[in-house]
Formats: C-alpha cells, structure tokens, sequence
C-alpha cells in the first residue's frame, strides 16, 4: 500500500512538471506551426497535380519519347567558289537536295504509306518497289536515304512539295539540303582548278592546296519527335568556305586551251604542247595550259585523251595511270632538257660576274672539242666571228659553251641555282618537281659545256618561267603564284596575296642588256616568226635534243615578253616531239607564239601600237 501510493505520488508530480512547461503561449505556437506545415503540404499536392502534371506534362512525356526518337543530322557546308581574276565563275557548288524517308511514320498508317509511296514512284520516276524494299529493311527507321533520289534539283523537289500540301495523306518523307560541285566552264583550266571526291576532298590543282580554305564547316541539326511525331529541331548553322579569286585570265586560258587543240588535230601537231604565261613584275600566272585536257565534270571519263576502242583495251592499271597522266599538270610537274631557251641565263651569270662584257666577241667553227669530246654547233659550217649581241641572236652553241668555261663549275653552278633551277619554286599547286642539275662535284668540262646551252640537265616550265622573269624585270624573282585574293561567304576580302621578291637575282644592268639582246633576236635572229604586228616582241628560241639522241627527236621551244624594255607579259610555249620527220625546228614553237600572243595581248590590257610597222613573218610572205 505504501509503494502503491509512493508510485503513484511520482507521476502526479511528474505529470504536474510537465503541464507546467507547456504554458499557454507554447501551445499557440505549436499550433501555428501545425497550421503552417497543412499549408504548404496542400500547396505541394496542388502544384504537383496542377502544375507539373497538368501544364507540363506532355513536355515531360515529349522527352521520354525524344529518348527513342532523337535524331542528329549533319549539315553540310557550301564549298567555297572558285573564280578567275575577272571573277569569273570556274567552281562553284550549286545547292542539291537529298529525299529523306521515314519508314517508321509509313507504317503507323497504311493508307499514307500507300499514297506516300505512289507519290513518291510517279514524281520522280522511281519503281515503287525500291521504297518498298528500303521500308522493310528498316522498318523502324525515322532517316533514310534513297539510291536514285540524291542531288536532286530544286525545282523537282519545289514541285513535288507542292504535292504534299494539297495531299494530305502523304507523310514521312522530307528534303536535306546538300551540295554539288559544278565546273560551269567544264574543261578550261582542269589542270589548274583541279576536282573534288565523293567526300568533298580536293584531288590536283587549287581544289587541293586550298583545300582547307575551301572546306567550311559542317553544321548539326539536334531534335526529337513529339507525341505527335514532328520533329522538333535544334539548329547549329554550317559555315560556308571561302572563295578562292586566282590570278589567271579565263577568257586567255580558253583562247590557249583551242590554240592547242587546234594544233594538235588540225595543225602539225605533238606529243606533248604546253603554254604558260606570268606577269614578270609580281609572279602572277596568267595561264597555264596543255594538249592533256578533261571535263572536270566528269573527270574519270578519258574520252577527251582516248577513243573509245582504246580505253576498252586498258587494264584497270592503266585506266589509273592514263588518268593520273591527264588530271597532272604538265607547267610544274614534268621536267625535261630546255635547249638554248636556256641561254640567256648563262649570258646574264657571266654578265654579272664581269668574266665577259657587250663589247665580248666569240669565234664559232661548227664545232668545240671539250676535253675529249667533239661539241657541235647547230650550225655545222659555224657563225665566224660573234659579239654576245649576235651570240644569243644566232643561238650559237659555241660561243656559249666558250661563255660557261669562262665563267667557270662553281660560278656556274652557284647561278644556276640561283636562277632557282634544281629546286622547287613553291608555287602554290600541288604536283611540283624539282627537275635534275649536275652535282657540283660531278660537273666535269663536258658536263658544263652542255649544260651551259642547256643540255644534260632537267628543268620545269614554272621555273624556266619564274627565272626569266627576273632576268627581264631588272632582277627580282618573285615567288609564282596563282592565287590572287580570298574571299569569305560575304564576298569581303580575307587575304590578299601580295608579291614576294624571294632573291635578286641579276643586276639591273645586266637585265638591261639582256632585254636588249631579247628583242634582237626576234626582229633579226632565230626568233623572228615570233613577232607581232604592233608590239615590241623579245625572246629567244629553244632547239633541245632529247636523250636517246641516235633518235632524233627534239623538243622545240620559245620564251619571251612584251614590252620588250618593259615587260607585263612573259610566253613560254613547248612543243614537245612535233609530228614531222625533220622535229629540229624551232619555228613550230615561235610561230605558235606569235598566234598565241596577237590574241590573248588585248584581253591583257596589252594592245598594239598602230603606227608600229614591224610584220609578222606570216605578213611578210603575204606581201
């Protein structure tokens, strides 16, 4: 009884303490915060109905189904143009249009399949069993490409959306934009501009080594399809590439490019025949052109090279290796002995050395024994007595051998490579080669005696070019080039691709005389069926043995400028093995020139002087 009422006295007690602690007050704001807590779990029960499930709910039912139909796309670039220095257009890529099927919207609905697919077949001519195929391969496909409906033209795909918005039933097909590259000129200047591949690559000339400032940057497109299955889109635009001016003359190239198809089928004809023209004063190339011609549409078709019978009769090894011959450029790809075009270059290094002078004077018998080797001269009876004038005039290969002893292997050999023979000149094109020189070491008496009227070593017609220019402008070599300007999409100018002197290479006074010695060889000597009626023509001729020399066959050449003191032209035509018995005449390269020059001069700004009375030789004959 006692614990009884002990026990229970402790929780009387205990029980009135805490009754104490919970006073008035506290109870009040247990309440409130009771309260509180019912508001904001009502408030939370209400947005998640109304807010979240109500309003947004198809969004976040959208992108559950986003993660089963999310597409990326790749939007491809507009390759940048091509245009000569008159902007004119010679590569472009012209906007294209891919049909892109949705299998997986076709199958939903048969009645649209049906009437998608009939569409489709009737509007571009295309069997309907081909969409059917590609259907039921990837029957769960949203993108699929067509074989047959690529690259097709705008005003095909313009006409067949206008199908699609008055024929509701046709669904699941859509257009991605692409591009073509286009030649708008097809064949004129194919070794210069060069093509691109399947996979937008440049392959030869500028397409190549200004690949990467023609390529722009691909975009992406980022979607998905909503409950409704359209396509919701995120786009990241592509960037176009830049347009590439180039320094050559279309309409010069294409007036050339017909001098030598002309020549080839209706005149003498050769194995080879090449032209290139430069501005001497900044290294520009003008034109650059050979008898190895081709679409650059259609650049895999040798018609334009081989009838029809030879190109059936090739190997797969052959058609590769007659097309690699026709896409080469011939102006820097292929070196070959030069003759006496190269003689004026051995003049000017024995000039500037002092070892010879104006006043110098030569004798010529036919023939020059060289160590132990007879020498001979083109003319085999000899000139007698020359001055240097009449040296380079008469192209006397005595005198210039006399020349190249005087000036010596080392100093010889030292210009030779000043000139910048032996080396490539860094022109901007891909498929440059060196050509070959003698080794110092192996350049014995006889070695120099050829070589000095340019025999015995190998050279390009960009660095006999590069190399005479200098000679004719007071002595700076300037880098060739054959891009002018860059152009971004806008069409504002980039770059701009000014000179480069890399060396001097002769003085002023010496490239004085040379002029002069120039353009009397055209007026008096071996150069005369060069001239121009109205312009003032200097240059000398080429006459060059090729090696197998029991043979007989010659590459015959001209190099020149206009205006003979001052000049803005510079011509190097090489024809290579004429179609005649008797190969060793130079005229065939002189007179090609002349008719070169008296129709590409105007288009150059270069026009004749009326009052001028010196005739061409084809004139003099008339008369």
């Amino acid at each position: 009884m006692a614990t009884y009422n002990r026990q229970t006295y402790y929780r009387r007690r205990r029980r009135k303490a805490r009754t104490k602690r919970f006073t008035p007050q506290m109870r009040l704001t247990l309440l409130v915060i009771f309260l509180l807590f019912l508001v904001a779990f009502g408030y939370l029960i209400y947005h998640i109905y109304f807010g979240i499930d109500k309003k947004n709910g198809a969004r976040y039912k959208k992108a559950a189904l986003s993660q089963q139909s999310y597409t990326n796309t790749v939007l491809n670039y507009r390759r940048g143009t091509i245009k000569d220095r008159n902007e004119t257009t010679m590569a472009v890529s012209v906007r294209k249009y891919n049909l892109v099927l949705e299998p997986r919207t076709l199958m939903v609905d048969a009645k649209q399949k049906e009437e998608t697919l009939n569409a489709i077949a009737a509007h571009f001519s295309i069997e309907k069993t081909v969409l059917e195929k590609v259907l039921e391969e990837h029957p769960d496909s949203m993108y699929e490409h067509i074989d047959g409906l690529k690259e097709l033209d705008r005003d095909v795909v313009d006409a067949f959306k206008e199908e699609m918005e008055e024929n509701d039933e046709i669904a699941g097909v859509w257009f991605e934009e692409t591009f073509k590259r286009n030649y708008p000129l097809n064949q004129v200047g194919c070794n210069i501009i060069g093509f691109v591949t399947s996979e937008e690559q440049g392959n030869y000339g500028v397409e190549e080594s200004y690949n990467d400032v023609l390529c722009g940057t691909t975009g992406r497109e980022y979607g998905y399809f909503d409950s409704d299955m359209n396509l919701q889109r995120t786009i990241k635009e592509a960037k176009d590439g830049e347009t590439v001016v180039l320094t050559i003359d279309a309409n010069v190239q294409q007036i050339i490019e017909k001098q030598i198809k002309k020549f080839q089928t209706k005149g003498v004809g050769a194995e080879r025949v090449a032209v290139m023209l430069m501005n001497p004063q900044n290294g520009e190339i003008l034109a650059m052109a050979s008898d190895t011609t081709f679409d650059l549409n259609q650049p895999r078709d040798l018609t334009s090279m081989y009838t029809t019978e030879q190109i059936n009769a090739m190997s797969e090894d052959e058609k590769n290796q007659n097309l690699m011959s026709m896409w080469a450029n011939f102006c820097i790809g292929s070196a070959y002995e030069p003759g006496s075009t190269f003689k004026p270059f051995t003049i000017a290094a024995a000039l500037d050395e002092n070892v010879i002078s104006d006043k110098s004077t030569f004798t010529c018998g036919g023939v020059l024994k060289v160590a132990d080797r007879e020498i001979h001269c083109s003319n085999r009876n000899g000139h007698g007595t020359l001055t240097l004038r009449q040296s380079m005039m008469e192209s006397c290969n005595a005198a210039l051998m006399t020349i190249g002893m005087k000036l010596g292997t080392d100093k010889f050999y030292e210009y030779v490579r000043l000139y910048g023979f032996g080396q490539r000149t860094g022109v901007d094109l891909p498929g440059e080669t060196s050509g070959q020189l003698h080794d110092k070491e192996n350049l014995n008496l006889v070695e120099l005696a050829t070589s000095s009227f340019g025999q015995t070593q190998t050279v390009t017609m960009v660095q006999m070019m590069s190399g005479f220019c200098s000679l004719v402008n007071g002595g700076d070599y300037y880098q060739p080039h054959i891009v002018k300007e860059i152009h971004n999409a806008e069409g504002e100018v980039v770059q701009t691709v000014d000179p480069v002197v890399v060396k001097k290479t002769t003085t002023p006074d010496t490239s004085e005389k040379i002029k002069s010695y120039l353009l009397s060889t055209v007026e008096e000597g071996t150069a005369k069926p060069a001239a121009v009626k109205g312009y003032s023509i200097g240059g000398k001729t080429g006459t060059a043995e090729k090696q197998g020399r029991n043979k007989k066959n010659y590459l015959v050449s001209f190099i020149g400028c206009t205006p003979a003191q001052d000049p803005q032209v510079a011509i190097y035509v090489v024809i290579d093995e004429p179609h005649v018995a008797d190969q060793a005449h130079s005229t065939y390269a002189t007179e090609f020139a002349s008719k070169i020059m008296k129709k590409v001069l105007p288009f150059l700004e270069q026009y004749a002087d009326t009052t001028e009375n010196t005739k061409s030789e084809d004139e003099k004959k008339e008369s």
